[in-house]
């Protein structure tokens, strides 16, 4: 564990082709707007957002970058400009010395680090914790990030990516700490607790759950739960509120913010409609109508598939990641990934929470599909690993093919002046 990080010797080929992968969309995606970058000002910022059409995602990263404030929902992401500050800082540097503006290329390093170390969390976390073959492991990682909203984040300047590394990164370690029959130390679970919240609060209930499997009742310990998660919590909070009089707000009051969270929670949409067509539709495969279209301008909550197939590969997934479900029922690692996924079930389909563009959502759960339906290929009955794989060869061919040509000809389209 203290080489996390180190990529040993049969995983350097298979690192290299997804940084190749996902190194393409960032090429794309950084020539597309660079112009607009290279010679900054305030009129190429306003083209900039008059095109910048990903989904929900947020390019406000950029904003930071170019110019360092508190530009984040200061609640729920309470450490993320601080945590973009040395970024802010080599990008001035480089400004001076080049006179470009080169946050595009700053954040897509750090957004392509992310996401192939998170690919590789990922892959460890198959072979090693679960103990599927390196074949297998390489085809449910591959299948992990070929859907759409585990891919997307990993290229979209959007604190997802980072997300998804830091919670592949944390259920790799707990699930170690689980084979050695390890505990998390109160210091181990407050250190990820405030980096993790620190993106984005809901990482920090998925810190606790994966505590949680780990440490069993201790977790209970009134000493361990305010070491671990409360005293966190206050330091998240005098934080926010330390950056904000920094960076000249505050006059904002912490009852705005908390009272402006209601207008993410949504109850005037269909709760089937929404799993069918976004939680398990669009989360991990695209429409192909209003590809990446934003629901604040013209793209509809709900948008039914153009090809009736795409219901039978969306079924395909939701069943292996049911019989995962089942046939890992007593693995506690299993918990630790349905206990995840279940969190973002009540924490959308329940409380409505983001219920309009739920899917951008998906890198904080999907990655936990694969490793459920790690379970079936660990079957005793060879012609079933078999045929799962062959199924799951196809589905993973089909999701990098289809994204792959979705997303070049999205990216490709020429800017509007």
């Amino acid at each position: 564990m203290k080489n996390i990080f180190t990529i040993h010797r049969r995983e350097r080929w298979p690192m290299l082709l997804m940084v190749v992968a996902l190194g393409v969309f960032h090429v794309l995606l950084i020539a597309k707007f660079f112009p607009l970058f290279a010679d900054y000002s305030e009129q190429h910022w306003d083209v900039f957002m008059r095109n910048f059409h990903m989904s929900g995602f947020d390019p406000i990263s950029y904003a930071v970058l170019t110019d360092w404030h508190q530009g984040f929902d200061i609640l729920r992401h309470p450490l993320l400009a601080l945590m973009m500050y040395p970024l802010y800082l080599i990008n001035s540097l480089l400004w001076t010395l080049t006179g470009c503006n080169c946050c595009q290329i700053i954040m897509g390093a750090m957004l392509l680090a992310a996401g192939s170390y998170a690919w590789l969390m990922l892959y460890r976390i198959l072979h090693e914790l679960v103990g599927l073959s390196r074949a297998y492991a390489l085809l449910l990682s591959s299948l992990g990030f070929g859907f759409a909203y585990v891919l997307i984040p990993t290229f979209v300047p959007d604190h997802f990516g980072l997300s998804l590394l830091l919670l592949l990164t944390l259920f790799y370690i707990a699930g170690g700490k689980l084979q050695r029959r390890e505990r998390f130390t109160w210091r181990e679970a407050s250190l990820w607790f405030l980096l993790t919240a620190g993106v984005t609060l809901s990482n920090g209930v998925a810190v606790m759950i994966m505590v949680a499997v780990v440490n069993g009742r201790e977790v209970l310990r009134w000493k361990f739960l305010v070491l671990s998660f409360v005293v966190p919590s206050a330091v998240l909070l005098a934080t926010a509120l330390a950056i904000s009089r920094a960076t000249d707000i505050s006059q904002v009051s912490v009852a705005e913010p908390v009272s402006n969270q209601f207008r993410w929670v949504k109850n005037n949409a269909s709760r089937f409609d929404v799993m069918v067509e976004n939680f398990f539709g669009e989360s991990l495969q695209l429409h192909r109508r209003h590809v990446l279209g934003d629901v604040l301008t013209r793209r509809p909550v709900i948008v039914r598939y153009s090809w009736k197939g795409q219901y039978v590969v969306e079924g395909l997934l939701v069943g292996l990641f049911l019989w995962g479900l089942w046939m890992g029922r007593r693995e506690r690692l299993a918990w630790m990934a349905m206990g995840i996924v279940a969190l973002n079930i009540g924490l959308h389909l329940v409380l409505g929470f983001a219920l309009d563009e739920v899917y951008i959502m998906a890198a904080h759960w999907a990655f936990c599909l694969p490793i459920l339906m790690a379970y079936v290929l660990r079957s005793p009955l060879r012609p079933v690993r078999l045929s799962v794989a062959l199924l799951l060869l196809a589905i993973v061919g089909y999701l990098w093919s289809y994204h792959g040509v979705l997303l070049f000809r999205y990216l490709t389209w020429p800017v509007k002046m």
